[in-house]
């Protein structure tokens, strides 16, 4: 029988920080990318803290603070969302879907958003070197931070290294179950027109998750995550060798965060970490539920908790789960996964 105190441990680890960050955009009524400015109602968008111009000038990025309740992050979410449709034109909406609406033959409705200068460069070099429409995508982002109280909970009191390592397992904990989010909550069944160029192979029937496949958005370049040191030195070392078009270009679907400068992780170790895997759910008027929220919170109280995961192997762990995710993201969105058993086993652990 668990104790008053081990509940508010466990109450501790489920209520750390949590912060959204959804990505959609603006439409017409015709169902095409809105050839609309930033909404003037919502003033300067290079001064806005909660909602922004993200990649694109149609795609906008609501940014909820961290919160140590589901209700109160979606509670941010809904306000910023009513903000956003209050200030629309009136021939303007918001789509629904992650994968982008039906666009022109030469992609000349998609528009690089000029938030600033250096912001400009860095996303026309993206939109050069990797395929232009496939920026065009959005989803939701979810950051999550250990509290104070949540640290003591687990030991750790002014010890960055210790933390560090907390955090890394729950970074490997996402990244090795990443499959078993695409299958719950994968929501791109299909691309619509010009997405794909006419040459391009594509799924001939719908699938779980084409934005979380190899059809989605990156550039197919993943970190280590055995330890802090591992992970810059590989994203450094890709961006020197041009692997990577500059740091922030690291698209792993878990990202470790201290500040903009990544090699701050060196100096002063991880603050919080994002996973970056979500499709916008098209039944859910902000894109995403309680429930989806509520499940990332237990499973970083589970991966942090228990630490079930031996980092000097991690990166092996998380090779393999890269090809589970690729199979279960292209599955037929109405069949049972192949991997049904296994995600059971981790669910009731």
């Amino acid at each position: 029988m668990k104790t008053s105190q081990s509940n508010s441990k466990i109450s501790d680890l489920i209520n750390v920080k949590v912060g959204l960050e959804v990505e959609t955009h603006r439409i017409n009524k015709d169902g095409e990318l809105s050839h609309n400015d930033y909404p003037h109602g919502l003033l300067d968008e290079k001064k806005h803290h909660f909602i922004k111009n993200d990649f694109l000038e149609t795609q906008s990025e609501l940014i909820t603070p961290p919160t140590t309740t589901t209700a109160k992050t979606l509670k941010y979410l809904g306000a910023y969302h009513q903000a956003l449709r209050g200030s629309l034109a009136s021939n303007e909406y918001l789509w629904p879907y992650s994968m982008p609406p039906k666009l022109r033959a030469d992609h000349s409705d998609i528009v690089i958003a000029k938030t600033n200068h250096d912001n400009y460069e860095y996303r026309k070099r993206v939109a050069q070197i990797r395929k232009i429409e496939r920026t065009a995508e959005t989803g939701i982002h979810i950051n999550v931070g250990l509290t104070d109280k949540a640290l003591a909970d687990l030991g750790i009191i002014d010890n960055q290294a210790a933390t560090d390592q907390v955090y890394l397992q729950a970074a490997v904990g996402f990244m090795r179950y990443r499959w078993l989010l695409t299958y719950l909550f994968g929501a791109t069944p299909q691309a619509f027109s010009n997405y794909f160029a006419k040459d391009t192979q594509t799924p001939n029937q719908p699938v779980r998750s084409l934005r979380n496949s190899h059809f989605g958005f990156g550039n197919g370049f993943l970190a280590s995550y055995q330890s802090v040191g591992d992970y810059v030195d590989q994203i450094v070392k890709a961006t020197a060798a041009g692997t990577l078009i500059a740091e922030r270009e690291y698209y792993g679907s878990v990202r470790l965060k201290r500040s903009t400068n990544i090699k701050d992780l060196l100096t002063q170790g991880i603050s919080y970490i994002e996973f970056r895997t979500f499709d916008l759910n098209p039944f859910e008027p902000y894109g995403i539920s309680a429930a989806t929220v509520n499940l990332i919170r237990l499973m970083f109280a589970y991966f942090v908790a228990e630490r079930p995961f031996d980092l000097a192997t991690a990166d092996d762990q998380i090779a393999t789960a890269e090809k589970m995710n690729e199979e279960v993201a292209l599955e037929s969105p109405q069949d049972r996964t192949q991997y049904h058993d296994e995600a059971g086993s981790l669910l009731i652990s």
